[in-house]
């Protein structure tokens, strides 16, 4: 598992990096961040509510249709968080903060480059775009990403807080409009995307093993 996500990082991540990233920044690009990012999205599934504070049920019950798109959401923004807390704490020590988020905003071009009309498609849309119009990053002149790591931090806490709210109050009808809103490819992402793809940097990475 290891070695395929470093193979993942090195064939995919930091191509992509290197295209979209402001150069000053692209050192913060790391293969150990990418794995703590990943590892703890997944311990982030275990977090969170799973029943309603008002009287709904379950979240997932109350959530409906939206249940897995907003716990997608929850996993990939509280996976930050926690990376970013332990480092705070000095638990995780072979990376800092600026790594694991700039290494985290462009893991989500990554990621949606599978699509983004499935459940965790949409979550990755919602965050990149929570995170852009919330000043985590912008684009220069260039149209290459300056993050904004003192933002980006604030917008981490904002991001949780707004989706474990929602999950919490099982809010069906908030969530499928705020996703209808902001689960969706907008033109400058597609554009990066384009020359993404344009470089010839794989989608994803395929293991032949020798038995």
């Amino acid at each position: 598992l290891y070695n395929s996500m470093m193979a993942k990082f090195d064939k995919i991540l930091a191509p992509i990096g290197e295209i979209l990233v402001e150069p000053s920044q692209q050192k913060y690009l790391t293969a150990d961040a990418f794995f703590w990012n990943v590892t703890f999205h997944e311990v982030a599934h275990g977090l969170g509510v799973k029943q309603t504070v008002n009287g709904k049920g379950t979240v997932d019950e109350a959530m409906g249709s939206e249940k897995t798109t907003w716990e997608e959401a929850k996993a990939d923004i509280l996976g930050l968080f926690m990376v970013n807390k332990l480092i705070e704490m000095s638990e995780i020590t072979d990376i800092t903060k600026e790594e694991s988020i700039a290494t985290f905003i462009a893991g989500i071009v990554r990621s949606v480059r599978f699509g983004s009309a499935s459940s965790h498609g949409k979550a990755n849309m919602m965050c990149f775009n929570y995170m852009e119009d919330n000043g985590a990053f912008s684009r220069n002149d260039e149209g290459k990403y300056v993050v904004d790591f003192e933002k980006a931090a604030a917008a981490i806490d904002s991001w949780a807080a707004l989706i474990l709210q929602t999950q919490a109050t099982g809010n069906f009808e908030f969530a499928q409009q705020y996703a209808a809103e902001n689960a969706s490819i907008r033109e400058s992402l597609a554009t990066d995307i384009e020359k993404v793809n344009g470089a010839g940097i794989p989608r994803d990475i395929v293991f032949d093993f020798v038995w």
